[in-house]
């Protein structure tokens, strides 16, 4: 989704959805420079759930520097269904097979090995 100045439109968006006590908000952004999700955060002044590629390095950076209040993973969850586990235990991470998704069988989805 693009926007001439994002960071106004999605302020005021976050603002008035403050005003309007949503539970949270959920973004789906990378970690940059120009990432707006920790200002969207001050803004809505409610919980903000950020999700697009992160890392658990870059997920326990956000947590810690207050930027979100927690962080989704979506394709890893996919590829790893004992994500949780390979994270706590800091193992490797399954490679998810792009070419599997949204296929009409259950190959990609159920058939990753656990640890």
């Amino acid at each position: 989704m693009g926007d001439e100045n994002p960071a106004q439109t999605f302020g005021y968006v976050a603002r008035e959805l403050g005003k309007r006590k949503i539970a949270f908000i959920f973004t789906r952004e990378y970690q940059g420079d120009d990432s707006l999700a920790p200002q969207l955060r001050q803004q809505f002044g409610g919980a903000l759930i950020a999700n697009e590629r992160f890392t658990k390095e870059q997920a326990n950076e956000w947590l810690a520097a207050g930027k979100c209040d927690a962080v989704a993973f979506g394709i890893p969850f996919i590829a790893n269904p004992d994500l949780v586990k390979r994270l706590e235990l800091d193992a490797p991470l399954n490679e998810p097979k792009f070419e599997t998704f949204y296929g009409l069988s259950p190959e990609g989805y159920i058939d990753y090995p656990t640890l």
